[in-house]
């Protein structure tokens, strides 16, 4: 046996041999073709909404300055078309190749853009605007989708209107849609207008991967525009600080986009570095100026190194994109987020699609990354350690515990010494359920419920899990069950560990219906319990309005005000003594005795005694003070023996009860262990921190927020708990993220806080 293994030797070592050849090939292979699509051109759509509401929400028509500068902005070697819609889909420019012709044409098509339409037929726009799209177009595929509105399908004044546009709505989520998925095509959706369906436009967002946007009018309309072109044509830019920007030797072409008030707007002009000052009017033939009304557009091809300054008016977006083969790559920031989200980002620079290694050109590059919430609020951290840069030149940062709903911006700047780069990427902060809670008196308990914002939510498929902890510390981690009578997940909460505080954390795992997994952890629930009940309240109410009367009568009662004030004028002692005595007046103290002392039998009652007349009058008042001592000790003796078998009882009563709470608890447990099992990664590492002693924001030290480890090990060690933009936990630490450092929100925050 041991001779046929030896004669096999050969064979088997070719095999395996072989096999390594193989596997390289195939991962090389993988590795090329993720390359390869990073590197395909961009096929964009752009579907644009002509309702009639258009005259409310844009009057003066400024989708189409927007549309230009998209149509500006459009790389060379790309393809684009545009769509309209309101009752009926109009293709007004066809998908082609981006060249100057196709801009100019598509210019001209874009001043059609009205506002007549009579309905909004968002289903049908959609639908169109998907012919050609699959897997293997080639393309790096996009749709841009702008409306104000909702669908709207049915006549006016049809009965079943609402019918109608139930099934044209079903028909996208489940039809339409489904074509963008086979293709890997993501729809960016923008709500012009709080009049929008924004529910439906999430959703969209949400099953193709893009990115849902916001314009309250129609002046932020460009902007909402450029956000969602960002998303689908991602851009390699340089910093801009007061219009003052750098280009290095590599950089191949720029393109400075300069945003201008609407009126009294200054000329816009380049100053190069060598000093030459170029405008619309005056600058070389090699480039190319578009002045809009609200903008100007410059490229320039093989640019002059060393500082350019734009003379304009100054605008937080303008910015400047570059071509270069000297890129900044960042993953892990996806478009559409949820509470309680954690993010792992991966950022790196690349020469040639190559990962820049070098430790002597890390050493020299400072890497930042900035957050920008919805309200405005800033944070910021420097990620890069001169004296420990990463071995494998990723750098690896996280963001977690974003709670604030809305737009998110994030920039990420790659500084070294002969060189600026920065990225820039937007993401929204979504929740698809509504999650409501109250006390409910008629019950006692205290209810939950957590339901879904659409009917896009595969029921069967979503879990809600609730964890619970008790005034005792305890913790039950149990599932909640969907009530279909009030179409939500339901938990009623109660007593069963004693009064006190109580706290539930739910970890919310929705699946919608083409199976998009999404996953959402809102902020904990704290109330006390137990809950006064209907009854208890009313009396509670009765007792106040019966005592304001009494005090209202006594008030009244002439006899009575006098009688006091005459004891006050007349009494020789101090106020509060006085007040003492009134106080005693007003509520007897055997009144008080007769609702707390227990009925007492006449057989019960001890027989007075003679009196000894032999004894003084001070021997009489001793004796009697003895006696009467002796009986309250008596009662309070009895009295205390009464509350102690009452607390036995009680403690009997409690035990037994928690015990069958414990019991049921675990056969609930036991009844969704899968439930349990498949969310096992949700709750790993997530209320590990929502405990007392995790709440604090912890931030770590620089080496280890810089630093990778060396030695092969598992990179989320090192990162697992790293920083977090959290407005209500504002961290004094340096490298925290809860330090803000714009200067305008920090002087408004200490304006609120003296007043």
């Amino acid at each position: 046996m041991f001779r046929d293994l030896m004669s096999s030797g050969g064979r088997l070592t070719a095999f395996l041999l072989l096999s390594s050849i193989l596997w390289v090939g195939v991962s090389t292979a993988t590795s090329a073709a993720e390359g390869d699509n990073k590197a395909l051109p961009y096929d964009v759509r752009i579907v644009v909404d002509i309702s009639g509401s258009m005259k409310q929400t844009d009057p003066n028509d400024l989708r189409i300055p927007a549309l230009n500068l998209l149509l500006e902005l459009m790389p060379e070697g790309a393809q684009a078309g545009i769509w309209t819609f309101g009752r009926y889909v109009n293709n007004l420019v066809p998908v082609a190749k981006v060249d100057d012709v196709w801009r100019s044409q598509a210019k001209t098509s874009a001043l059609k853009i009205s506002s007549f339409g009579l309905q909004t037929n968002l289903s049908g726009a959609l639908n169109d605007a998907a012919w050609g799209l699959s897997a293997d177009s080639g393309f790096q595929q996009s749709i841009i989708l702008l409306t104000d509105g909702k669908i709207d399908m049915a006549e006016a004044g049809a009965a079943n209107a609402e019918q109608i546009n139930t099934q044209e709505r079903k028909k996208l989520m489940s039809q339409v849609l489904g074509k963008y998925r086979v293709a890997g095509a993501n729809i960016h959706t923008l709500a012009l207008s709080d009049l929008a369906d924004k529910n439906l436009l999430q959703e969209i967002a949400l099953e193709t991967d893009g990115l849902y946007s916001e314009a309250q009018d129609a002046e932020a309309l460009m902007k909402a525009f450029l956000r969602a072109f960002d998303q689908a044509i991602p851009a390699e830019q340089v910093p801009m600080e007061d219009n003052t920007f750098v280009i290095d030797g590599s950089v191949n072409e720029f393109t400075a986009l300069i945003f201008k008030p609407s009126v009294g707007a200054q000329e816009t002009a380049l100053l190069t570095p060598g000093g030459e000052r170029w405008t619309e009017m005056k600058h070389p033939a090699s480039v190319r100026w578009h002045k809009d009304v609200s903008f100007d557009l410059i490229t320039i091809k093989l640019p002059e190194a060393g500082t350019w300054i734009a003379e304009a008016d100054l605008d937080p977006s303008n910015r400047v994109t570059i071509l270069s083969d000297l890129a900044l790559r960042i993953k892990g920031i996806p478009a559409t987020i949820f509470p309680g989200d954690k993010l792992d980002v991966q950022i790196n620079l690349t020469n040639e699609g190559d990962v820049v290694d070098s430790s002597e050109i890390l050493r020299l590059t400072d890497i930042t990354m900035k957050v920008v919430t919805a309200s405005g609020r800033e944070g910021s951290k420097v990620l890069s350690d001169p004296e420990s840069p990463p071995a494998d030149g990723i750098y690896r940062e996280g963001l977690y515990r974003l709670k604030e709903m809305g737009q998110y911006q994030v920039d990420v700047v790659a500084e070294g010494r002969t060189f600026q780069r920065k990225r820039s990427f937007s993401m929204t902060m979504i929740q698809p359920v509504e999650i409501t809670h109250r006390a409910d008196t008629s019950k006692g308990v205290y209810r939950i419920e957590v339901r879904g914002l659409s009917d896009n939510l595969d029921i069967e498929r979503s879990r809600v899990i609730a964890k619970i902890k008790s005034p005792d510390d305890n913790t039950i981690i149990q599932s909640v069950i969907f009530d279909e009578q009030a179409q939500a997940w339901v938990s009623e909460i109660e007593e069963t560990k004693g009064p006190g505080q109580y706290r539930v954390d739910l970890n919310v795992r929705g699946v919608t219906q083409s199976g998009k997994n999404f996953k959402v952890k809102p902020e904990s629930i704290v109330f006390d319990l137990p809950i006064p009940s209907e009854n208890a309240e009313s009396e509670v109410a009765d007792k106040i309005v019966e005592g304001e009367n009494n005090d209202a009568v006594e008030s009244n009662d002439g006899n009575v005000v006098s009688e006091n004030l005459n004891e006050s004028a007349d009494s020789s002692i101090d106020e509060s003594a006085a007040d003492d005595s009134a106080v005693v007046e007003d509520e007897p103290e055997e009144a008080v005795e007769e609702s707390i002392v227990p009925k007492i039998d006449i057989d019960d009652v001890t027989k007075e005694e003679p009196v000894d007349e032999s004894l003084t009058d001070n021997e009489r008042e001793v004796a009697g003070e003895e006696e009467g001592l002796a009986w309250w000790v008596y009662l309070l003796i009895g009295l205390l023996n009464v509350a102690v078998i009452g607390a036995g009882v009680w403690w009997f009563m409690l035990r037994k009860s928690t015990l069958a709470v414990d019991a049921q608890t675990n056969i609930e447990a036991e009844g969704v262990i899968a439930d349990l099992e498949d969310l096992e990664d949700d709750f790993a590492g997530d209320f590990d921190s929502l405990d007392e002693i995790g709440e604090e924001e912890i931030s770590f030290s620089e080496e280890a927020s810089a630093s990778v480890d060396t030695e092969g090990s598992d990179a989320t060690d090192s990162f697992d708990e790293d920083f977090s933009i959290d407005p209500d936990d504002v961290d004094t630490d340096e490298d925290s993220w809860g330090e803000f450092d714009n200067d305008k929100n920090a002087s408004k925050e200490g304006d609120e806080g003296t007043k």
